[in-house]
């Protein structure tokens, strides 16, 4: 019986192990297909993981399937935060401004 609930305590870890992998690389492709250049890329993703959730993380890599790319890397950024997710705005505004100046907030 606990090596039951150990197995399956250890699948629903993975799963969401590879939830948040799967948005991290779809966050990655994305940020740069919208025209974020690729170490600002790298960076927003590192620091978006930080102070998001899965599950915000997810549905923040969903939102991005609709963008078209931008003129610049801050037009980039501002489209991102048009997400109705008041966490991810934040935690984007945020990331945006320090991966970007290179002053963490």
């Amino acid at each position: 019986m606990i090596l039951h609930k150990s197995m399956i305590a250890l699948a629903a870890t993975v799963m969401l192990a590879s939830c948040a992998t799967a948005a991290r690389y779809t966050l990655q492709d994305r940020f740069r297909a919208i025209g974020i250049p690729d170490g600002t890329a790298d960076c927003m993703v590192d620091e978006l993981e930080q102070r998001l959730s899965s599950e915000d993380l997810q549905d923040l890599a969903r939102y991005t399937l609709q963008l078209a790319r931008a003129d610049s890397t801050f037009a980039a950024i501002r489209s991102l935060m048009q997400i109705d997710n008041p966490r991810a705005v934040a935690a984007i505004g945020r990331s945006g401004v320090s991966c970007v100046s290179g002053f963490r907030l």
